[in-house]
C-alpha cells in the first residue's frame, strides 16, 4: 500500500507537511522523485526547490536520505526487518498563488499533487490512500474549520467536503487532482447527469450566486450535449471548479474532473447588474474554455502527452489544435447559448483579430513552432513576444474558425467543425485503453473522414508556413466581415507599445520593421520628451495628436540613466483592419446556433 498524509503544519509560515507511507519499499534503495511541471503548464517548475526538512524511518529508526538530482531522493533500506514500513516526511513551503502550485496562509490552503507528492519509484501501487488532516498544534485552531474539496474520490466514513481520507486509482489519477482547503462556498447543481460544484472561497458583497450557477450550468449543459448529442453525459463521475477569488489574479488549469480556476473580484456577478459585465463575460469565458478541456486535452490528447513523464519537457506541435480550438469554441458557446449577443461576440473575436494582425510574429513563427516551442517562448515572454512568438490559444482560434467557415461552405451547411471534434471524442471512445493520442498526421485525416472534405492544404497553410491569411475571404461565407481598428496613437506613428508614468513614457515592446525600431528605440527606454514638450500622463496623446506623416520630431529618452535622443522623420501611420463585423448569412445563422435546437431549420430559412 502507498499513503500520503498531508496536513497545514503552520499556516503562518506557508509550511505543509507530508507523510509518505511505503508498506514494501524496493530492496537496498528506495527512490522518491517529485514532478518538474504540472500537465497543461509547459515549463518545468522546479517544484523540488520548496521542499525542506526531509527526513526517513524504518520502523522507529531513522535512517540515512540523499539526493541523485534535483528532484529525487535516495533512502538506504538496507537492514529491513520483517513487514517494517518505510516512511518519508518532508515540508513543502507553499506560497504560490496560481492554479499552478501550491498555496497555504491563515485564510486557505490550495495544493496541486503534482507539486507536492513524490512518486515511489519502483513500487507497484494500486490504489494510492490520501489522508487529508487539520493541524495538530491548537494554536492554528482556525483552520479546523476549513473545508475540503478536490476530485479525489472520498473513502468510507470521509464526508463530502470533510477531513479524512481520500483515494486515488494511481499516481497519475492521483497528480490530477488539486484540493482546496478553505471556509468556502459551495454552490451545486446538475448537469450531463452529474453534480458539478463551484468551489469559491471568497466572495464580493451583493455577490450573485444564483446568476453564476445559472450561466455555468447552461454552458456545462451546451457543452455536454456537443460531445454527446444523444446522451448529454459528462464523463466524470462528479465535477468540480475550485475558483480562488483574488484581487487581480485570472486563470486556469484543467483536470479530468476538475478546473482550477483564479479571478479577481470585479469578475464575480452582482445582483445589481442589469446585465452581464465584460469582466463577468470573461469569467464565464473561463469556465467554458476549461470545462471543454474534459473531453479535449484530458482524454482527447496529443500523441506525446498520453502517459508522458512529468520530469523531462515533452514537446508536442499541436497545442494550437487543443488551446486554439477550446479557445474558438470557449467564447462560441457563450453565444450558442444565448449569454453573449451577435455584436459581444464579435467584439471578442476582434480581441483575437487585432492581437494576431498587429504582431509581426506571424510572419516569422508557424503554428506547429509555436506550440513546440511553449516550453521556451510562450510560458516566457519577454520584450520581443509579439515579434517572434505566436500565440497558439489566440492564433489558433482564428485557425479554427477558418476551418470551420471553410468546412461549412464546402458542404453547403451539411457539415462543420462540431462534426470534426464530436469525431476526435468517438475515436477515444472506441479506442478505449489502446488509445494513442493525436498526431500531426492525424488531423486532416479525422477532418476528412467527419465531413468528406480534404482540407490538408489548407491545414498545413493555416498551421506550418507563415503565409498571410486572408481572415476576410475565408470567413465571408458566414457573413463575418474585417475593417479597420484604431490603434494606440504611439503605436500608429512611433511603432511602440507600453505604459504612461510619471516619469515619461516607459517602452515595453518595439515592434518589428516600424518607426521605433528604426531609430533605436529600445524595450526599458523611458521616453521624456517630444521636440522639448515633457510627455506626462495626461499630455502624451495630445502631444502625439499634432504629428501626421511627413513630420519630423526630436525624441529624448533616458536608457537607464543615460540621455538619448533620436530624430524621426515620420512615415505612413500604422493601419490594420481587424475590428470583425456580421450581418449573419444562412450559414452563419447555423454557425451561432445551438446544435442542439429543434428549430435550427426554421431559423435558418
Amino acid at each position: 500500500m502507498l499513503r500520503y498524509d498531508i496536513s497545514p503544519l503552520d499556516p503562518e509560515a506557508h509550511l505543509f507537511i507530508i507523510g509518505i507511507t511505503i508498506d514494501e519499499p524496493t530492496p537496498e534503495e528506495q527512490f522518491l522523485r517529485l514532478p518538474s511541471w504540472i500537465a497543461g503548464s509547459y515549463l518545468i517548475r522546479d517544484f523540488s526547490s520548496h521542499i525542506q526538512c526531509v527526513k526517513a524511518f524504518l520502523g522507529t529508526r531513522e535512517i540515512p536520505v540523499s539526493k541523485t538530482d534535483k528532484c529525487t531522493w535516495r533512502i538506504s533500506t538496507k537492514g529491513r526487518q520483517g513487514n517494517e514500513s518505510l516512511r518519508f516526511f518532508y515540508q513543502v513551503w507553499a506560497f504560490d498563488p496560481s492554479v499552478r502550485g501550491n498555496y497555504l496562509d491563515n485564510c486557505r490552503g490550495f495544493f496541486n499533487p503534482g507539486a507536492c507528492f513524490m512518486e515511489a519509484l519502483g513500487i507497484e501501487t494500486g490504489k494510492i490512500l490520501v489522508n487529508i488532516t487539520p493541524p495538530e498544534n491548537d494554536i492554528h485552531a482556525a483552520a479546523f474549520s476549513w473545508k475540503v474539496a478536490t476530485g479525489l474520490k472520498r473513502c468510507k466514513g470521509t464526508e463530502r467536503f470533510g477531513w479524512g481520507l481520500y483515494e486515488a486509482a494511481d499516481f497519475r489519477t492521483l497528480l490530477d487532482c488539486p484540493v482546496e482547503l478553505s471556509d468556502f462556498t459551495a454552490l451545486s447543481f446538475y448537469a450531463g447527469g452529474v453534480r458539478h460544484d463551484i468551489i469559491i472561497n471568497d466572495t464580493n458583497a451583493n455577490f450573485d450566486a444564483d446568476r453564476l450557477v445559472k450561466d455555468v450550468k447552461t454552458i456545462c449543459e451546451a457543452e455536454c450535449a456537443f460531445f454527446e448529442p444523444d446522451s448529454h453525459k459528462c464523463p466524470a463521475s462528479e465535477y468540480t471548479f475550485l475558483l480562488n477569488v483574488t484581487a487581480s489574479g485570472y486563470g486556469g488549469l484543467e483536470h479530468a474532473n476538475s478546473t482550477a480556476l483564479a479571478c479577481s473580484r470585479k469578475m464575480l456577478p452582482c445582483t445589481h447588474d442589469e446585465k452581464p459585465s465584460k469582466d463577468y463575460l470573461k469569467l464565464l469565458g473561463l469556465f467554458s474554455h476549461e470545462y471543454f478541456h474534459t473531453w479535449f486535452v484530458k482524454r482527447i490528447k496529443p500523441a506525446e502527452l498520453v502517459n508522458c513523464s512529468f520530469d523531462i519537457e515533452v514537446n508536442t506541435p499541436l497545442l494550437w489544435l487543443f488551446e486554439g480550438f477550446t479557445s474558438y469554441y470557449d467564447n462560441l458557446f457563450l453565444r450558442r447559448t444565448s449569454i453573449l449577443d451577435n455584436d459581444a461576440y464579435v467584439a471578442l473575436l476582434s480581441e483575437d483579430v487585432k492581437y494576431v494582425l498587429s504582431n509581426a510574429a506571424r510572419r516569422v513563427q508557424t503554428l506547429a513552432e509555436a506550440s513546440f516551442d511553449a516550453w521556451i517562448k510562450y510560458y516566457r515572454p519577454c520584450p520581443n513576444t509579439p515579434n517572434a512568438h505566436v500565440s497558439y490559444y489566440r492564433q489558433g482560434a482564428l485557425a479554427a474558425l477558418s476551418l470551420d467557415a471553410t468546412i461549412r461552405q464546402k458542404s453547403h451547411g451539411t457539415k462543420s467543425l462540431d462534426d470534426v471534434m464530436r469525431q476526435f471524442w468517438t475515436d477515444f471512445k472506441e479506442a478505449g485503453s489502446d488509445y494513442g493520442g493525436i498526431g500531426s498526421d492525424d488531423v486532416a485525416e479525422v477532418v476528412e473522414r467527419a465531413t468528406g472534405i480534404n482540407l490538408t492544404e489548407l491545414i498545413v497553410q493555416l498551421t506550418e508556413t507563415t503565409e498571410e491569411t486572408d481572415y476576410g475571404r475565408l470567413w465571408k461565407p458566414l457573413g463575418l466581415t474585417l475593417s479597420e481598428t484604431e490603434l494606440p496613437r504611439e503605436r500608429r506613428l512611433l511603432g511602440i507599445s507600453g505604459k504612461l508614468s510619471e516619469a515619461g513614457f516607459v517602452v515595453k515592446t518595439v515592434h518589428e520593421a516600424e518607426s521605433g525600431q528604426w531609430i533605436g528605440i529600445a524595450p526599458g527606454d523611458t521616453l521624456i520628451a517630444i521636440d522639448g514638450t515633457r510627455i506626462k500622463p495626461d499630455t502624451f496623446d495630445d502631444i502625439l495628436s499634432r504629428y501626421r506623416a511627413g513630420d519630423e520630431m526630436l525624441i529624448h529618452a533616458f536608457r537607464d540613466d543615460a540621455l538619448m535622443a533620436w530624430s524621426l522623420l515620420l512615415g505612413q501611420e500604422k493601419k490594420i483592419s481587424a475590428t470583425v463585423k456580421i450581418k449573419p448569412t444562412r450559414l452563419g445563422r447555423q454557425w451561432l446556433a445551438s446544435p442542439s435546437d429543434e428549430n435550427l431549420d426554421a431559423k435558418t430559412k
